[in-house]
């Protein structure tokens, strides 16, 4: 499989890209720097890397063209983010990924984005309620990744959400929606990593947006 990779400098996406390399799979990686992609995964001869960011079309046009079979994104905006360049990101690149017959994408996003399918509890309104208070422009930059992603026409997408992170080891996933009894608050970040290679391999969750979490 041939992964196009938006987050490969982050915790996550550095274990992602080296999860994938361990299985034979190829990777271009679009990165800010590549000076933050460590070495053995830079060098390796599945890997190729562009160098850029979302705002510049030239290179978004140039990833696009790259011949993946999906695009995986472990991109997240940080604590106290302000403006919306995850949304407007993908705004510009997902028509370009279709145009160039990437037609599946598997993006992170977060519980605050809801799926008609959740249910609302106490834990997920708090959890929303001190995004929207003390973190404001991270809350509406998620909101605008779910809603670009999942309202996009002619791609086979979906979004996985994720709660608390930790730097535990790898461990079982638990693939649900919230409210369900099994959505517990925490998940390691080897895990996220984990289950979204399983998914881009499998496809069991296109167009659909699971909250996963450790068992």
């Amino acid at each position: 499989m041939h992964i196009l990779v938006l987050g490969a400098s982050g915790a996550i996406g550095r274990q992602f890209c080296e999860m994938a390399l361990q299985e034979g799979h190829r990777l271009t990686l679009f990165v800010r720097h590549t000076s933050k992609i460590p070495e053995h995964i830079r060098i390796n001869e599945a890997t190729r890397i562009f160098e850029g960011t979302l705002e510049a079309d030239s290179i978004l046009k140039e990833a696009a063209n790259c011949g993946a079979d999906i695009f995986v994104s472990l991109a997240g905006p940080s604590y106290g983010t302000q403006g919306t360049p995850l949304t407007d990101g993908y705004q510009r690149l997902i028509p370009k990924l279709a145009s160039h017959r990437i037609n599946r994408v598997l993006i992170l996003c977060t519980p605050s984005f809801r799926d008609k399918v959740d249910v609302e509890t106490w834990k997920w309104r708090t959890g929303e309620w001190f995004m929207r208070i003390f973190s404001p422009g991270q809350y509406q930059e998620m909101l605008g990744v779910g809603n670009v992603v999942a309202s996009t026409e002619g791609i086979q997408w979906g979004l996985f959400r994720v709660g608390g992170l930790t730097n535990g080891p790898e461990a079982p996933v638990e693939a649900t929606y919230l409210g369900s009894g099994a959505d517990k608050t925490w998940i390691s970040r080897a895990s996220v990593a984990r289950w979204v290679l399983d998914e881009a391999r499998e496809a069991q969750w296109i167009g659909k947006m699971p909250y996963i979490c450790n068992k």
